[in-house]
């Protein structure tokens, strides 16, 4: 009896021996799913961050084009409300060239052309005001 009460007290210890290694081992791996939770929580902050800044650059893309398509309709609208207007530049273009004269000898002064008269827009204060 006391043999056997002996492999017994040796067999307990044994598996006193292999529940502190089991113990250790699960403590191992608690603290790597610790570890492992918090890296996970943080990649979920990264891509949350990234999440609002690229919702935050679709609107600002957004915003952009909206503001792009508005600048082109006023830039049009500027474009015809100009070309209503009359200019030396849009005269001579529409005018035919004036006929050339042939060459004067050298050393003899030739007087420049005057430039015709434009007629001028006259717009009354409150005409001005609205434009």
């Amino acid at each position: 009896g006391v043999r056997l009460v002996g492999e017994t007290g040796k067999a307990l210890g044994r598996i006193v021996e292999q529940v502190e290694r089991l113990n250790s081992l699960v403590s191992e791996i608690a603290a790597s799913a610790q570890e492992q939770a918090t890296g996970l929580a943080e990649v979920n902050a990264a891509v949350n961050q990234m999440d609002q800044v690229t919702q935050q650059n679709a609107a600002m893309v957004e915003e952009a084009t909206a503001a792009s398509h508005s600048l082109l309709a006023e830039a049009e609208e500027l474009s015809r409300l100009v070309s209503q207007f009359q200019t030396r530049r849009s005269e001579t273009r529409q005018a035919a060239p004036p006929p050339r004269k042939p060459a004067e000898p050298a050393g003899r002064f030739v007087p420049l052309a005057r430039p015709r008269a434009t007629p001028q827009l006259a717009l009354a204060d409150d005409e001005m005001e609205e434009f």
